[in-house]
């Protein structure tokens, strides 16, 4: 009797972790669907790309996925169809839309545009947490911060930075966004550290006169500003040759692993100068 009440113990336990083990798998295995290229990339640093089944036609995928929504409209019935287990979203998503796919049951997860480093690494680990994938998203903060750490302890003389992220009008990086850390984890000081809004004029900057220049957009309009700036021989930028285009799809991205490849190529080209 013994015997048997030890085999159907050992029996019992065996099942049970069996269920355990079946659980933790299905809750990880997620049906997602990302409304924003950032969170994809995310998803794909996070290994969870495989669970991404739709996404916008701006996202940046090795497999192909189901197209879903543009930069600002989500055909909602698409979404439906794919039965996602989760959605996530920026602010960049329409709340009626988020409100509509709720409506129907749906797991959505809506992110704030990211004030700081800290805001970006804060809804990583979110992610990371939401996908069951806590430990990959804390391994990739831990290398991460610390590569930022290292950038940040290079000792630099104090330089004003110009970071530019529009032409036509002309656009700048102004404080409590992720991209003014940039800046400031550089050793800079910001000409637009006064502005509220990112607008700003061409006088400005001039009167200002900035010691180095970031342009964050790519191609011909780079080029172009660029030059226009290295045409103006009051500039200290211009003196120095420290004015230098910046990868717009890394730098305009909140995502811990491309703030920290951004920052490296801002420090590399501060200390080449």
């Amino acid at each position: 009797m013994k015997a048997f009440v030890s085999w159907s113990g050992r029996k019992l336990c065996t099942l049970l972790l069996l269920c355990l083990l079946s659980a933790s798998l299905n809750a990880a295995a997620l049906r997602i669907v990302s409304l924003a290229p950032s969170l994809t990339q995310n998803l794909q640093y996070l290994g969870a790309e495989k669970d991404l089944v739709g996404c916008t036609n701006y996202c940046i995928t090795t497999t192909k996925k189901q197209v879903v929504a543009t930069a600002v409209k989500v055909n909602v019935e698409l979404v439906l169809a794919l039965k996602p287990d989760l959605v996530v979203a920026t602010n960049m998503t329409s709340k009626g839309t988020i409100a509509t796919l709720r409506k129907f049951g749906i797991n959505v997860v809506a992110y704030p545009m990211a004030k700081s480093f800290e805001d970006i690494c804060s809804q990583f680990l979110d992610l990371g947490k939401r996908t069951g994938r806590e430990a990959k998203a804390l391994e990739v903060l831990r290398k991460t911060r610390q590569k930022v750490n290292q950038l940040k302890a290079i000792p630099h003389k104090p330089l004003k930075m110009f970071m530019q992220i529009g032409a036509d009008p002309l656009f700048t990086v102004v404080p409590h966004t992720f991209m003014n850390d940039y800046i400031t984890f550089a050793g800079g000081e910001n000409i637009a550290y006064d502005l509220r809004i990112g607008s700003i004029t061409r006088e400005t900057v001039l009167k200002r006169n900035p010691d180095v220049i970031f342009i964050v957009t790519m191609g011909i309009i780079g080029n172009s500003q660029k030059k226009q700036w290295e045409a103006v021989r009051s500039l200290n930028a211009t003196k120095n040759k420290n004015i230098f285009i910046v990868n717009s799809d890394k730098a305009c991205t909140p995502s811990p692993v491309s703030f920290a490849e951004t920052l490296e190529e801002m420090v590399n080209c501060i200390r080449k100068h």
